[in-house]
């Protein structure tokens, strides 16, 4: 069985800090960094759905300013808000609701449209709705929240929005994470995508 160890360490740059790793083995050494989705990435996001939000229309209701929620994904951090932004003319439940919605979509791994679908379909009902609400109290169904990654597929946060309807919060969550060259489950127009 060949011998090896990990060293980790953090490289910190002006503004990129790395996840940094050796693997060492009696051939060779291997030096791993990965940039680590920061508090100012989750700050770039939601400023960027913000702006998004005043110009873009992304469902019938025109467009209409919206409260945000980012949560990175980190494991011994659960449902704390990285940000939390509420334009002006939001209501105040609304950021609440986006709060629910981001840490749904963190604790599932999810999409909120996975739990928003089982109750269109069907395969829910709603005492299995109230069961995960009394199981889990920040649980929300309703779609609005998206899971956003870096290329290699890595879940780096859970971005969602309301103060639209449904859909319109989760396309213009899609856009805001397309923009800043982020990867969803979704395609330029904010529809599941096929892949």
């Amino acid at each position: 069985m060949p011998s090896f160890f990990i060293r980790l360490f953090r490289v910190v740059s002006v503004r990129m800090i790395y996840s940094c790793f050796i693997i060492s083995t009696p051939t060779a050494s291997i030096l791993r960094c990965m940039k680590k989705f920061t508090d100012q990435d989750a700050a770039d996001l939601v400023q960027a759905a913000v702006d998004i939000a005043k110009t873009t229309v992304t469902d019938e209701g025109g467009a209409k300013p919206v409260a945000i929620c980012c949560i990175i994904s980190q494991p011994d951090v659960m449902a704390v808000p990285t940000v939390s932004r509420r334009m002006d003319g939001v209501k105040a439940l609304s950021v609440t609701t986006a709060l629910h919605i981001a840490f749904t979509v963190l604790a599932y791994g999810a999409d909120s449209i996975k739990h928003a679908n089982k109750l269109k379909d069907g395969s829910w009902s709603e005492v299995d709705m109230l069961f995960r609400q009394t199981t889990a109290p920040l649980f929300c169904p309703w779609d609005g929240g998206i899971v956003v990654m870096n290329n290699k597929g890595d879940l780096l946060c859970a971005l969602a929005a309301a103060g639209r309807t449904s859909e319109g919060n989760r396309r213009l969550m899609v856009l805001a994470a397309h923009k800043l060259g982020y990867k969803t489950n979704f395609d330029e127009k904010g529809e599941p995508s096929d892949s």
